[in-house]
């Protein structure tokens, strides 16, 4: 068992008055000979104690609570590393995943006991390369199996978050989850409803994802082990989607599953507005960032717009920044409908011909300048037609030509 912390990692150890431990997914992937992307690491040490400890030194730390006791140390190598003092938690009887009062400790046993599953309750000693395995969490990674420390109603009662990452850890390491660890998960479904929806859409999108996660481990479509037992325990409402069960079909065809889920969705759901609902569950229910939501809504409406065989040159105007994307989930759909797009895409490109009016020589303050009198809520259709003229080769796109074209748009717009 080869568990190789950075020298660095070392060199610190060796600035603690007493053991620094790593735990966590470096041990559990060290054991497998995975890739590891995180270290976590824990002492007895508070926080303030460790800042007053490496003040000197060439290691940073950015406390993040002193509450929690936690902090970034980040290491000369430039790895960050996320420290944790040892300590015990105290849950409200809600699910969620904050605990509300913490004790700080000196027990690494009873530190493991908030961990939650055995594979990630594997502490290693790095001062004294020694490996503290107090949940047999060895045993169970050999077996590949993924068990609850302490008891399943310890580890889910108080904390719906650890229901997604069970799932999402069984489709990134293609473990098997022990049954009584995964009735008592099932059992506590409804603290789901205390998961933020930035952290849900969070652990989906890893789900999603799994497969390249772990190459060497996954499966091609791993992620459907969760989403089969998402759709079995009808968990989808929670989070605002508008079925107990989606229908998946796209996420399996397309390299953008994240956008394949959502057009599983919508095919399940059907809503009257595609648009609205998009902006219903990214924005109110995941709390996306705006912009985020606008290409999602722009993305996936370009891609039922071309199955709707809108024409070309509205199509382009709206979906022309977007289609590369939109073509790579309509190619699965629809080929027929992804290659006519294309080749008028392409055209496009060839011919330099302008497709947004932001490409256009003048704009609203050129209206202004020159038509005074036109009220401010009449230049966008303004531009807009003058935009479908300059493409049609009606006009050429000249400052001059297209002021003069105003004139004669003033009397329809």
């Amino acid at each position: 068992m080869n568990i190789s912390p950075p020298q660095s990692l070392i060199e610190l150890s060796n600035i603690f008055p007493c053991p620094l431990y790593i735990v966590g997914g470096f041990v559990r992937n060290s054991i497998l000979g995975l890739p590891n992307l995180d270290i976590d690491i824990v002492s007895a040490l508070k926080v303030e104690e460790v800042e007053k400890l490496l003040k000197d030194s060439r290691f940073k730390i950015k406390i993040k609570s002193k509450t929690l006791g936690s902090a970034l140390i980040t290491l000369d190598s430039g790895e960050i590393c996320e420290y944790t003092t040892l300590r015990r938690d105290f849950y409200p009887n809600n699910g969620q995943h904050m605990p509300e009062k913490v004790e700080f400790i000196n027990d690494v046993r009873e530190d493991a006991k908030r961990r939650d599953f055995t594979c990630n309750a594997i502490y290693y000693d790095i001062k004294n390369e020694k490996i503290l395995d107090f949940y047999n969490g060895i045993e169970d990674i050999n077996k590949k199996i993924i068990r609850a420390v302490e008891t399943p109603k310890f580890v889910f009662s108080h904390d719906g978050l650890r229901i997604l990452r069970l799932f999402r850890f069984q489709c990134e390491l293609n473990f098997k989850i022990d049954k009584q660890t995964k009735e008592g998960a099932l059992l506590y479904l409804n603290n789901l409803r205390d998961v933020s929806g930035e952290r849900f859409i969070y652990e989906i999108t890893q789900i999603l994802h799994s497969p390249s996660k772990y190459p060497k481990f996954a499966k091609k479509h791993s992620y459907m082990l969760a989403l089969r037992q998402f759709n079995k325990a009808k968990v989808w409402p929670i989070f605002g989607i508008d079925s107990p069960k989606i229908r998946f079909k796209m996420v399996k065809k397309v390299e953008r599953k994240s956008k394949g889920f959502l057009i599983d969705v919508i095919d399940t759901v059907n809503p009257i507005s595609i648009s609205y609902y998009l902006n219903l569950i990214l924005s109110d229910s995941f709390k996306m960032p705006n912009k985020m939501v606008e290409q999602y809504i722009n993305i996936l409406s370009g891609y039922y717009e071309a199955l709707n065989h809108l024409q070309n040159k509205p199509y382009f105007f709206k979906y022309f920044d977007n289609f590369e994307e939109i073509y790579s989930l309509l190619i699965h759909k629809s080929k027929y409908l992804a290659n006519k797009y294309q080749f008028f895409y392409k055209y496009i490109i060839s011919h330099k011909l302008i497709v947004s009016t932001k490409d256009l020589k003048i704009n609203g303050e050129d209206i202004k300048q020159h038509y005074p009198t036109v009220k401010s809520n009449r230049y966008k259709p303004i531009l807009e037609s003058l935009l479908s003229d300059v493409f049609d080769g009606q006009i050429n796109n000249e400052r001059d030509e297209l002021i003069q074209a105003v004139e004669k748009k003033l009397k329809y717009l």
